[in-house]
């Protein structure tokens, strides 16, 4: 079997600095490391980039210095064992660090910048108010059946939690349009209103409308047209909880939400790139059937507008490429109708056959894949062939007789064998056969229900859709 990978990452040169002008300067103090290598690198499109290297001399000591700034965003010197340090760079970006592993508490200190020392105050901050946190509820497990000392040592908490929220509100603030506060402001979750906050939990009508309400609102603060977002290690982990799991896992439900993001970030052409990019990745890369619904989506709205000045010919071939392969057989598309023979050579048009369920499945005989599938796709006709399901395995070659012996050998003679020797109904232009076997399955009006699946996957939807949905759908009238 072949299998072509589409793989789509950054089509524009990552250099030291995309965007900042100036210099940078990080004076570094380490005795530990006194003659040893260490780096300094940060997070940049959710990956780690090394953007330079220091030789420590005798007594620990270096700087880090270039003519250009670094851009806003999260660093970390890194030193060799995985031991690395991590800090916030705003626009002042001349800067003291010292290293001394033996203070258990504070190995790392950086100062100098605004930034740096705001978030440097707010991590020591939120490292103190979780052991407190952590005391109260050690105190609360240990507090047994006491009721009234569980309820003060809640209380405690509530009241730890409000100080938290406010600090953070008050850090935000002070910090607002810059670094620390488009830091601190993108981890907070959005507040959802009292009447949602304080609703039952158990009722599925708020149930549904807190989902509602947390997906319209997942981004409500942060802003996705700020190129600053891409240097933060968060950005990644939120664009993955979003669509992974805040969206209904189907391409309906998917695209629309995608493209709405993709547009948020346009008003910087940086953003937009990367936004772009990770989102026709993620088509790409996720397992959700039919996701190729968004990959199309994404394509004709942006790459073959114009819209996409980052794309260069090679990349635009390979998309219009992979687009030509599912633009015909996206999910709930009518699937198209191929004038085949029947082994005969009797003439027979795929969509005319009248069934609940018709199996559309491509594959050659030299396909290790395809031997090894048939075998199982064929047991499942057996089993479902009598229930208003059909059928049709359509060779893609033309040599009869390793077609022959193909059906023989794997004793596959009494479902629909097809093909196409005169090549007439161009089925590769309308289906995927690049990949094989193909699997296709569709309703009684021949649209596309499932597609790419295994042998396992394909007896499980039938299964329930004509075994366990009919006796559902029974129970609900009754």
């Amino acid at each position: 079997m072949k299998k072509t990978t589409l793989l789509l990452g950054l089509f524009f040169c990552l250099s030291v600095s995309l965007f900042s002008k100036g210099g940078y300067k990080i004076d570094i103090a380490a005795h530990q490391y006194a003659n040893d290598s260490i780096y300094l690198a940060g997070y940049y499109n959710g990956r780690i980039y090394a953007f330079d290297t220091l030789r420590l001399d005798s007594k620990g000591k270096g700087s880090f210095i270039d003519k250009k700034a670094l851009d806003e965003g999260m660093y970390m010197v890194y030193i060799s064992g995985n031991r690395y340090y991590e800090f916030l760079l705003g626009a002042d970006q001349n800067l003291k660090a010292k290293i001394d592993t033996t203070d258990k508490e504070q190995p790392f200190n950086i100062s100098g910048s605004e930034q740096t020392d705001a978030f440097s105050n707010f991590g020591k901050y939120m490292t103190e108010k979780r052991r407190v946190q952590q005391d109260l509820k050690a105190q609360e497990k240990e507090a047994g059946n006491d009721s009234t000392k569980i309820k003060t040592i809640q209380d405690k908490i509530k009241e730890l939690d409000d100080e938290v929220v406010a600090y953070q509100d008050k850090v935000i603030k002070e910090n607002n349009g810059k670094i620390t506060g488009l830091f601190i402001k993108a981890l907070q979750a959005p507040k959802f209103p009292d009447n949602l906050l304080n609703g039952d939990p158990k009722d599925k009508y708020n149930a549904m409308a807190r989902y509602q309400y947390a997906k319209k609102h997942y981004w409500d603060n942060i802003d996705l047209s700020d190129k600053r977002i891409w240097r933060l290690n968060i950005i990644h982990k939120k664009l993955n909880d979003f669509t992974q799991h805040m969206l209904i896992q189907t391409p309906d439900s998917i695209t629309p939400e995608v493209i709405n993001l993709i547009e948020k970030s346009k008003a910087d052409s940086l953003s937009y790139n990367l936004m772009t990019n990770y989102m026709i990745n993620y088509s790409v890369t996720s397992k959700v059937m039919g996701i190729d619904k968004l990959f199309v989506e994404i394509a004709d709205r942006y790459y073959f507008t114009g819209q996409a000045p980052w794309a260069d010919s090679t990349l635009m071939s390979t998309i219009t490429k992979e687009v030509r392969k599912v633009r015909h057989n996206l999910i709930g598309m009518t699937a198209r109708n191929l004038p085949l023979q029947n082994y005969d050579g009797t003439k027979f048009n795929t969509n005319e056959l009248k069934s609940d369920f018709t199996l559309l499945f491509f594959y050659e005989p030299t396909c290790g894949h395809c031997k090894e599938t048939t075998p199982k796709i064929y047991k499942i006709y057996q089993k479902f062939k009598d229930k208003g399901f059909n059928a049709i395995a359509i060779y893609i070659m033309t040599d009869r007789k390793e077609w022959s012996e193909f059906i023989d050998k794997n004793n596959i003679h009494d479902w629909i064998n097809a093909w196409d020797p005169d090549r007439e109904s161009y089925y590769w232009q309308f289906f995927d056969t690049s990949t094989t076997p193909g699997v296709y399955l569709l309703d009684k009006d021949k649209k596309i229900i499932a597609k790419k699946i295994d042998a396992e996957s394909l007896e499980k939807i039938l299964d329930f859709e004509i075994n366990d949905k009919p006796f559902e759908t029974e129970k609900k009238e009754k």
